[in-house]
């Protein structure tokens, strides 16, 4: 060993002719030095892939906000986000654990929980979206003008695998209407493509999530359709990993937990900061508008549709960031039962998702987090 070594070359046992000199232990104790710190610094960044079942928007705003400020490097984690067409496609990635952390529906997990399915060993630990962020939005002059006017029409969605689409059928179900009866689905993907389709006539209503519909009605005025409340209020993407992932590493994810809980809170206290950094670090991604002032407004309209959900606390409740109610799981399975996605209700919700690393991502000093945010440009 190195340090072996140098202490050797400064015993009086030591041979002389066997010795270095002081200068050459001195030299090697240097570099014994940058390379035990290199490794060090190595070692503390763990990689952790996250990804997301869409492209990425602002959706993902205070993800940005927590790596610019280096929360996520304050725990360890060097954070890499990959894009994935669809909850249905990124889930069997958590499951083969080729991707750590997930942002997806619940849907897909609770269909497979059902008998001779095959259960995915994938986990909940962190809620994110704590009311539903699916909205159906036409043009403003269309003849659509509730669900059911849906009727022989067809629905736009992102991709045919998103965790939407479980929920949109079960929706549709309870008005009596049934897919490749009563209506269609077509993948317009989302963005542009999507707005194209829905304008063109291509689909009838597009269903996508709050924030790019909030980019729709920038491009021309559209309509939302109203959604019945016990749609409305259900919770939507949360962060899943593999079910070992929290056996063996529970103060990653905590610490994950954590570094995302202070970009939410940064968000909501400077939105400003946080549209103007994601811009910043996503360049390719900027709308090209007549001005910075317009940008900026444009952007806080989608960080806004967003954060409203990720602020979704029970009036008068604790603001626990990431924590799950049960009674809103049996909420869910009860709805893709009724709407026939189910073929029981016997699901044991409890495995779906954990509270035990809640604590840790709310342990921090929030006012201090807040204050901080409000000095950022």
């Amino acid at each position: 060993m190195i340090g072996d070594a140098f202490r050797r070359s400064l015993s009086p046992d030591v041979p002389r002719k066997n010795s270095m000199s002081l200068t050459g232990a001195l030299r090697l104790l240097s570099a014994f030095i940058f390379v035990s710190l290199s490794g060090i610094a190595h070692a503390a960044a763990t990689e952790v892939t996250l990804g997301e079942p869409a492209r990425t928007t602002l959706t993902f705003g205070p993800i940005f906000a927590a790596m610019e400020l280096g929360y996520f490097a304050q725990e360890g984690i060097e954070l890499k986000i990959l894009e994935f067409q669809g909850t249905s496609i990124l889930l069997p990635q958590i499951a083969n654990k080729s991707v750590m952390i997930g942002f997806v529906n619940a849907d897909p997990l609770i269909l497979s929980r059902q008998p001779g399915r095959d259960s995915i060993p994938v986990k909940f630990f962190y809620n994110g979206a704590r009311a539903s962020i699916w909205e159906f939005a036409v043009p403003v002059g269309s003849p659509v003008k509730s669900l059911d006017d849906l009727r022989n029409k067809t629905i736009g969605v992102g991709a045919l695998a998103n965790g939407n689409v479980p929920i949109i059928k079960a929706m549709l179900k309870e008005r009596g209407l049934v897919l490749g009866k009563d209506y269609s689905f077509m993948a317009t993907g989302d963005g542009p493509l999507a707005f194209r389709a829905t304008l063109n006539g291509d689909v009838a209503a597009y269903n996508a999530n709050d924030v790019f519909v909030a980019a729709f009605a920038q491009m021309t005025k559209i309509r939302r359709l109203q959604v019945p409340d016990k749609f409305r209020n259900l919770f939507s993407n949360g962060f899943v990993t593999h079910e070992s992932t929290i056996k063996e590493k529970p103060e990653l994810l905590a610490g994950f937990g954590r570094a995302l809980t202070k970009g939410v809170l940064v968000c909501e206290a400077n939105p400003d900061f946080c549209v103007r950094n994601f811009w910043k670090l996503n360049p390719s991604l900027k709308p090209v508008v007549d001005s910075d002032a317009q940008l900026l407004a444009n952007g806080r309209q989608m960080l806004d549709a967003r954060m409203a959900k990720y602020l979704s606390f029970s009036p008068g409740a604790a603001r626990r960031f990431g924590a799950f109610e049960e009674h809103a799981w049996h909420d869910y399975v009860d709805i893709l039962f009724e709407g026939e996605e189910l073929s029981t209700k016997d699901i044991d919700v409890s495995t779906l998702y954990t509270n035990e690393l809640v604590d840790r991502f709310n342990d921090f000093d929030v006012g201090k987090i807040q204050s901080f945010a409000k000095t950022l440009k």
